[in-house]
């Protein structure tokens, strides 16, 4: 933007779309996980603590009201040393008093080498709330997408942090085991959570990224993406081994099929399993016309599909479909590589 004097870097979850970005590191220090398409070929560094204050400095000019929120970029400036992060935090909470809450990336390897009282510092100098991408609590699959951690290491890394008082938010991504591991990966993140105890749960459903490695797993075939159907019942097998956890569940992504599931742990969880068995128990022709009038953006929820029903233009495109042999799942998963 002209005019503009601070950096600001490329993301940021959706649930800190209205906060003040600040940009603490640049890129990701880990930088191999086969499905992420960000910061490649970009080296990880760590600004100092001048540099960003400086950004803090250009921000109180540009910005008249004070933000109410605010996020740490890029994917891991916990990496920062904790006395260091400490200025930073303190020097927002200067500049922008009004500020209700400071949040962060981190990864689960950096979580667990912290020592608590390293975290239990930086949650004192005001950082209040951690994502986490744990994306699978199993380890075969954390294996295929080259995390660069363990499910012992997630586990540790989230009890480290919430035993530090920090707001845990945790990432899973619904597929990303792919046909071979979906049974796995959906139980055995569901037990890693109910061991961490997450404030919240975000439903992240995995989408292949050209230029990815997952991209080089599937033609490969050592990925092989689920269908949609299949990714609903690999949630609910998920969301069935939730009903001891007491969380919140969001599923604040337009890559997912059930906007829907979200609510809280346990008590709204039958209602979850039903919006999946809504959908399951469906007629073919009915689930397709309802995953094409959500991945096009023509629908918000399975209560609106009567009205995908009876729209024609559905019908146009799956009688192109049918015209021209293709395979209606290569549309669904091209249509949420769009999404992405």
């Amino acid at each position: 933007m002209p005019g503009i004097d601070f950096e600001q870097g490329p993301i940021r979850p959706p649930s800190e779309a209205g906060s003040l970005l600040v940009r603490v590191s640049r890129n990701c220090p880990w930088n191999r996980c086969a499905f992420c398409p960000v910061y490649k070929k970009k080296r990880f560094s760590l600004r100092s603590v001048d540099e960003v204050l400086s950004d803090l400095d250009a921000m109180q000019k540009h910005f008249s009201d004070s933000p109410r929120t605010v996020f740490l970029q890029d994917a891991n400036p916990l990496l920062t040393k904790p006395q260091d992060l400490q200025r930073i935090i303190e020097g927002i909470r200067k500049r922008f008093p009004r500020v209700t809450r400071i949040t962060a990336y981190a990864r689960s390897h950096t979580l667990a080498r912290r020592s608590l009282d390293e975290l239990r510092r930086i949650r004192k100098s005001g950082l209040d709330r951690l994502h986490v991408g744990m994306e699978s609590g199993c380890d075969q699959v954390l294996d295929l997408i080259c995390k660069g951690t363990t499910r012992e290491e997630q586990i540790l890394g989230g009890q480290r942090a919430k035993e530090a008082g920090f707001e845990l938010s945790e990432y899973i991504m619904p597929g990303l085991g792919g046909s071979q591991l979906s049974e796995e990966h959906a139980i055995d993140s569901a037990q890693a959570l109910c061991e961490i105890k997450p404030d919240f749960i975000r439903l992240r459903t995995t989408s292949v990224i050209p230029g990815t490695e997952l991209e080089q797993l599937q033609i490969a075939k050592k990925f092989i993406p689920l269908r949609e159907v299949e990714l609903v019942r690999e949630i609910r097998l998920f969301l069935s081994g939730l009903e001891n956890l007491s969380t919140r569940l969001e599923s604040d992504h337009m890559l997912n099929l059930l906007m829907e599931i979200r609510g809280d742990l346990p008590d709204d969880l039958p209602k979850l399993l039903s919006v999946c068995d809504q959908f399951l128990e469906l007629p073919r022709h009915s689930q397709n016309k309802f995953i094409l009038a959500r991945r096009m953006g023509w629908m918000g929820q399975l209560k609106d599909l009567d009205q995908a029903v009876l729209d024609p233009r559905l019908d146009e495109i799956f009688q192109k479909i049918d015209q021209d042999n293709l395979d209606v799942e290569d549309l669904f998963a091209e249509l949420r590589t769009r999404m992405v």
